[in-house]
């Protein structure tokens, strides 16, 4: 698994902000699954409800320049993608509010990257590179207003060395 340097993530997150940081592999599907809890003053930790809430995950493809492995790990700048491509939503699926989880699927088949990509060229120095967020949005509820919560996202999509 690749590491990413603070200062890669910082231009994605910020510097407080939540980061989910991963190399995929050209044609690669995966997942995630997230479970939100809470820990209360009395030190037991419970789930987070989701009813009523909201769950959206939205990438875009981003061009990246400067690649470079260091010891921090890889360390690059983000730019935008030419032409605004369009955003990409990331299916949101088992969800259970009770239990305040559901899974993330990561399927780059629908991300528009195509097996001749020149990105994706085993001597390409910038991969193909996708930043995004989950978002979950909380409903009001009594005194509480509402608010959201926010994971962001970071992919870089490399050759497999075989098809690419």
């Amino acid at each position: 698994m690749a590491k990413f340097s603070q200062k890669t993530l910082v231009q994605v997150a910020g510097f407080d902000g939540q980061i989910l940081a991963q190399e995929l592999v050209y044609d690669q599907k995966d997942f995630w699954n997230f479970a939100w809890n809470t820990t209360q003053n009395d030190g037991s930790v419970i789930p987070v409800n989701f009813t009523g809430a909201t769950i959206d995950s939205l990438i875009v493809r981003r061009l990246i320049v400067g690649l470079a492995d260091s010891r921090a790990g890889l360390d690059f700048t983000i730019l935008d993608y030419p032409g605004h491509p369009t955003p990409v939503v990331l299916p949101i699926v088992n969800r259970i509010d009770a239990a305040g989880t559901f899974t993330m699927v990561i399927d780059d088949d629908v991300w528009g990257v195509l097996a001749d990509d020149p990105e994706l060229n085993i001597a390409a120095n910038d991969p193909v590179c996708f930043t995004g967020r989950i978002k979950i949005g909380f409903p009001a509820v009594g005194t509480q207003p509402a608010y959201d919560e926010s994971v962001f996202l970071l992919f870089l999509i490399t050759s497999d060395g075989v098809v690419n």
